[in-house]
């Protein structure tokens, strides 16, 4: 058996290659930005890519060749089941409506006349988000109607650009502030702000469709729950920034366990990567105004710092006081399933 990995600077991959190293598992480096990729995984029984949300290149690339190679009977991480909605929001709410599991009511208008309409009969505030990005990046309050106009018909004219620099910008002085980066890192990302962006970056517009979910107030936090392999649950409370709604990406967060265990929002986890027989999702989730969990979003990929975390719940929720060892458990998990396949 032998393991083919895109090796990326992010996430997942560099423990991936750690514990194949470790543990004497075959594995090779492929390089999917090449033609000859499906040939460079002729000789590999697995493929395995931590794509990034924000590169063109992923953007266009890693969708597509995972559901190919799974198509062939290779395993594949993430899965067509666990990757096909990453970054798209749109795809999430179709998705999550369609389960019926607890979902944050969302409204998606492809029509500027309609999306006019609805915010001409709504209450206010909503929550106005595109269909791609992370940590908090393209998400803001709508406060009024006459906030969601200027929104619809921006939408509908210019767009919006799917990376916002100074939203990047004011993050990285914000962390500076709250001293979680150095002054020579604020000022690289002042250079980055002020020249063009990063030519390999995703750098389109989103137009031709308006997106807003409901807000919930009091909610000071959020809780991102992760399962993996469908029988081992761990989470984090993540703090809202000062003054402000948003929690993702805010960096103050608190770890989960025992004492505060989320039973409710690590049910709904653990069922619905169950129906979806999907192997590694973290889910947002905040409580609307009777105290019940939805959720906001789900995402394969994952901030991989639980060097701190006290331990997981496996799928009887019972706790077990260890480490987390997630790369690891997603190793291993691929393995067994060539181990499936070849004695099926």
């Amino acid at each position: 058996m032998k393991i083919g990995i895109q090796p990326t600077p992010i996430g997942f991959t560099k423990h991936w290659i750690e514990y194949c190293k470790n543990h004497s598992i075959d594995y090779k480096l492929v390089d999917c930005y090449k033609s000859d990729i499906i040939k460079q995984l002729n000789d590999c029984d697995v493929f395995m890519w931590h794509h990034d949300l924000l590169l063109r290149k992923d953007n266009i690339i890693a969708k597509r060749l995972l559901f190919a190679l799974e198509q062939s009977n290779k395993i594949v991480f993430p899965t067509f089941n666990e990757g096909w909605h990453y970054d798209d929001k749109i795809g999430q709410k179709y998705l999550l409506e369609a389960l019926k599991v607890p979902f944050i009511p969302t409204f998606i208008f492809y029509d500027k006349t309609e999306a006019l309409n609805w915010a001409n009969q709504t209450t206010y505030p909503k929550v106005f988000k595109l269909k791609g990005g992370a940590g908090s990046a393209n998400v803001c309050l709508v406060n009024s109607e006459k906030d969601a106009i200027k929104k619809i018909n921006k939408a509908f004219s210019s767009g919006f650009n799917s990376i916002p620099k100074k939203y990047f910008l004011n993050e990285n002085i914000r962390k500076y502030k709250s001293k979680k980066i150095s002054v020579i890192s604020l000022l690289k990302n002042y250079i980055r702000y002020i020249l063009p962006i990063n030519k390999n970056f995703i750098n389109h517009k989103e137009k031709g469709y308006i997106y807003f979910q409901e807000f919930i107030p009091n909610n000071n936090s959020d809780l991102r729950i992760v399962v993996i392999n469908q029988n081992k649950i761990f989470g984090i409370k993540r703090y809202n920034r000062a003054n402000d709604f948003r929690a993702s990406g805010s960096g103050v967060i608190e770890y989960l366990d025992e004492n505060n265990m989320p039973v409710e929002c690590i049910k709904i986890a653990l069922n619905t990567a169950k129906k979806l027989r999907m192997d590694s999702i973290a889910y947002d989730f905040v409580f609307d105004t009777n105290e019940k969990p939805v959720i906001i979003e789900i995402t394969f990929a994952f901030g991989s710092k639980v060097s701190n975390a006290k331990g997981y719940w496996d799928e009887n929720l019972v706790w077990h006081n260890k480490e987390i060892k997630m790369q690891e458990w997603m190793i291993k998990n691929v393995i067994k399933k060539v181990d499936n396949l070849k004695s099926s």
